[in-house]
């Protein structure tokens, strides 16, 4: 049985990690390390003193950070880079980072040479819980949010929980947005950590371990989504449009806050086609706005989300698909929805978040 992909945390993280650091420098093989400004100066430094028995020798790839750089420019920036250094077939690339970084890293290792071996080693809550996990990669392509992007496994995801001590507030928030998502499709006892309407650093472990073990038994049943896979995709087919439209705008709405947002629309497109009790879109908008600064858009900007919910990569057809819940914990793929009823759905969104 393949280990690609495996989810490891703490010390055996580190202990893989300097395995597969000490076999690459016997072996000769080059260890490249992409990172950005952020992770570089804040978690670097940690994941080199934690390397006590392995002496890293990797070649540093820094990057800007943000979503707005997650695009093909970038990516040729770190394929250069791994053409100057004559990175061969059996090179390594470390993705040290957040959601972009691992998203972009495995999509740059799963072209380079027809794919290179890659790790992630995940420094957000979002990324952690989420985007490092499953062997999806991408970057954004005309303001289309992971727009290009394959299905690669890493070798390991090594979470080490102690990197987000590093984190602003805002990145923690945008990282609840994902574990809503896990609480609403499959466990709705994550609500409890939601509802207690503070960050308790000491659940940090618990909690990631929930949203791993729910993402990671997914995406082995269904690991290209064809399928049982699109339930992780629930507040996504909106999120994913208010994060378009925000990023064309520059306007700043992380990824995480930008799925929240999707998850209330989505919630009210539910209520309205799988009969979810307005008890708990009730609730959520609590929750929302407890965590979240809500995402206000111009009522005039609609047709253009729909027009971004239409290249949405579930769609088959001419037809809107969209993941709903018949109440926390029931999730319901490829569900057409007509416009007509987005359109009511976003409008009862402001509505509800003014």
């Amino acid at each position: 049985m393949t280990t690609k992909g495996h989810v490891l945390f703490e010390q055996d993280a580190l202990q893989m990690l300097e395995s597969m650091l000490i076999d690459s420098n016997q072996r000769n093989l080059k260890v490249f390390l992409l990172t950005d400004e952020n992770c570089y100066t804040h978690c670097l430094p940690l994941l080199e003193k934690m390397l006590r028995q392995a002496q890293p020798h990797w070649h540093l790839i820094q990057i800007p950070s943000g979503e707005n750089h997650k695009n093909l420019a970038t990516t040729a920036i770190i394929w250069e880079k791994l053409t100057e250094q004559q990175a061969g077939r059996d090179a390594l690339l470390i993705n040290l980072g957040g959601g972009v970084i691992t998203d972009i890293g495995g999509f740059a290792a799963s072209c380079y040479k027809r794919g290179i071996r890659t790790l992630h080693i995940p420094t957000t809550l979002l990324a952690m819980t989420d985007a490092a996990i499953g062997g999806k990669t991408g970057i954004d392509f005309d303001f289309y949010k992971n727009h290009i992007g394959t299905f690669y496994l890493p070798e390991f995801v090594l979470i080490f929980p102690d990197f987000l001590q590093s984190l602003d507030h805002q990145q923690i928030i945008s990282g609840w947005g994902e574990v809503l998502k896990y609480a609403y499709i499959s466990e709705p006892n994550l609500l409890r950590e939601a509802l207690n309407q503070k960050v308790d650093f000491s659940r940090w472990k618990t909690m990631i371990e929930s949203c791993v073990k729910i993402k990671t038994s997914v995406t082995s049943l269904d690991p290209t989504e064809n399928g049982l896979r699109k339930i992780l995709n629930f507040g996504h087919t909106i999120g994913h449009a208010f994060e378009s439209e925000a990023l064309q705008m520059s306007f700043p709405l992380l990824h995480g806050e930008a799925v929240a947002a999707g998850i209330l629309t989505e919630m009210l497109i539910s209520n309205k086609q799988m009969g979810l009790s307005y008890s708990y879109i009730y609730q959520y908008i609590t929750i929302y706005k407890t965590w979240f600064k809500p995402y206000l858009f111009d009522k005039n900007i609609i047709p253009q989300l729909i027009g971004r919910m239409a290249q949405d990569k579930k769609n088959t057809g001419n037809q809107l698909k969209f993941v709903l819940i018949s109440e926390p914990g029931k999730a319901h793929y490829d569900v057409s929805v007509p416009v007509q009823a987005v359109e009511a759905s976003l409008l009862e969104y402001l509505k509800l978040i003014l």
